[in-house]
């Protein structure tokens, strides 16, 4: 048996919900156990953010754990805090072997050792299977591929397994509910979790604000951005992405629609559909609208969007649609690895317009960059009014990643300590939806309440950003957008009462 621990806000949780389906599909016993934070799901915040498992909770936890012969926990790494606390707390009580995988321990495997006992790196199916049925058998499972271990001080770093390259022979998550267990946040207890308490804890999914089924229809990213940790680096010389056939895809959202009655949408996480040659997106679209019939939502690149694409897409049911454009200025843009000429941009933009009637569109950019200016800032707000309404910014802090390439500059020109990870750990980390109070980014919030462009314009005149752009400001016009916040979410309540 092995205890599955996510630390994910998500309770839909994809990647601990496909390693408990695989390990069951080869016959292993999984348990599974989620522990989703407060503050993504609008109820009381734990009073101390860094430690947010009282001692019931804790022992709850460690009692579910005994009896296992592993002990999973799958994390990004703005989950490190959790799970260093996490895994101290089980090591304290129980004598059995701790597994971190993910991105994080993927990225920092050496580290991540200087507290579980055992990593995985990379995708970790087959790794997984291979070490449970090993440690169950008695063997010695220091040789499993994938997997790295730590012994009288020495790192053992196994050689990776070449990655899966035919999806369909993966099981579908697991969502059984058996052995199921989740941390009632009100309560602090860990209950078995029920289709009931699966819906009160589910996510809807912006901007259509519905409650999704969250699958994926490929594995992998044809770009190579240098703000995000894939697991691109390990497996290169592979072809990393991968997709599963539509006839597998629509078996699995067939069997999750009969079963999940609460399912109103499909939301696919895949980093970018729109890569497909347009005729593999024709038959998706045809077997999709036929078959499951549900609104659906994922994102695109700028490079990718095309009109042709978008009418496929929109007349098979597609409502939501998140595009990266994360910076306006060639500068930045060139940091990250993302260069788009304008009119790229403009023509991705003004084709997803065309279908306005029918899709909701999401516009995202990256701010809180130490290496960006003033000006740069402005170029993106200003690239953002050429928009067309109806148009929804959101916005998100940088933060420099561990394993990623922009990570490893910062450190190198001296931006980010190599001996300090709190500028990542720390409290503040909260996520990167937690913006500075700096001017531009509460103009950057005007975008979505509606601010005329004009005022928008006037707002980032070089003059105006000189004069306003000041701590003691800034704390009032933020102040006045969490007081306006407020305003909205009793409106909100009082209606729904």
């Amino acid at each position: 048996m092995i205890t599955l621990i996510s630390l994910y806000s998500d309770i839909t949780s994809y990647p601990v919900r496909i390693l408990s389906a695989y390990l069951r599909s080869k016959g292993l016993k999984s348990r599974l156990i989620f522990l989703p934070e407060a503050e993504h799901l609008n109820f009381q915040t734990p009073t101390d953010p860094r430690y947010p498992y009282d001692d019931k909770t804790i022992n709850q936890l460690i009692g579910l754990c005994s009896g296992s012969s592993l002990i999973g926990i799958s994390l990004l790494s703005s989950n490190f805090p959790h799970a260093v606390y996490l895994t101290k707390r089980i090591k304290e009580k129980l004598d059995i072997p701790v597994a971190w995988g993910g991105k994080h321990p993927s990225a920092k495997p050496g580290d991540s050792l200087s507290y579980a006992d055992m990593v995985c790196v990379g995708e970790g199916e087959e790794a997984l299977v291979e070490l449970l049925e090993k440690i169950e058998g008695g063997e010695d499972y220091r040789s499993t591929q994938n997997m790295w271990f730590k012994q009288d001080g020495a790192l053992i770093k196994n050689p990776k397994r070449r990655l899966l390259q035919n999806l369909d022979l993966l099981p579908f998550p697991d969502y059984s509910y058996d052995e199921h267990y989740i941390r009632e946040i009100g309560t602090n207890k860990i209950v078995p979790l029920t289709p009931g308490i699966f819906k009160e804890y589910l996510l809807p999914e912006s901007p259509v604000n519905l409650l999704p089924y969250e699958t994926l229809f490929s594995r992998g990213c044809p770009y190579s951005c240098t703000y995000c940790y894939s697991f691109k680096g390990i497996y290169e010389g592979e072809r990393y992405l991968r997709f599963r056939s539509i006839e597998n895809t629509m078996q699995e959202l067939e069997l999750m629609k009969a079963r999940l009655g609460h399912i109103q949408m499909i939301w696919f996480l895949d980093d970018n559909i729109f890569i497909l040659p347009i005729e593999k997106i024709k038959e998706f679209c045809q077997h999709y609208k036929q078959r499951i019939g549900l609104p659906m939502s994922f994102a695109g690149h700028p490079l990718n969007i095309s009109e042709e694409k978008l009418a496929y897409f929109t007349e098979a049911g597609m409502k939501g649609i998140h595009m990266g454009v994360q910076s306006g200025s060639k500068r930045i843009q060139g940091l990250y690895k993302r260069q788009m000429p304008e009119e790229k941009i403009l023509e991705a933009v003004y084709a997803i317009n065309r279908f306005k009637d029918a899709l909701v569109p999401v516009y995202d950019f990256i701010t809180d960059n130490p290496y960006e200016t003033n000006e740069d800032i402005i170029d993106s707000i200003k690239l953002a009014l050429k928009f067309p309404k109806p148009r929804r910014i959101q916005v998100f802090s940088l933060m420099f990643f561990p394993g990623t390439e922009l990570r490893v500059q910062a450190q190198q020109e001296g931006l980010i300590s190599k001996d300090d990870e709190n500028n990542i750990y720390n409290l503040d980390f909260g996520s990167f939806h937690t913006r500075k109070k700096k001017y531009l980014n509460f103009v950057f919030l005007l975008f979505n309440r509606n601010a005329p462009n004009f005022i928008i314009k006037m707002l980032i005149n070089r003059h105006l950003v000189g004069l306003l752009d000041r701590p003691v400001i800034n704390e009032i016009l933020f102040g006045i957008i969490v007081f306006l916040n407020w305003i909205r979410e009793r409106i909100k309540r009082r209606r729904n009462k």
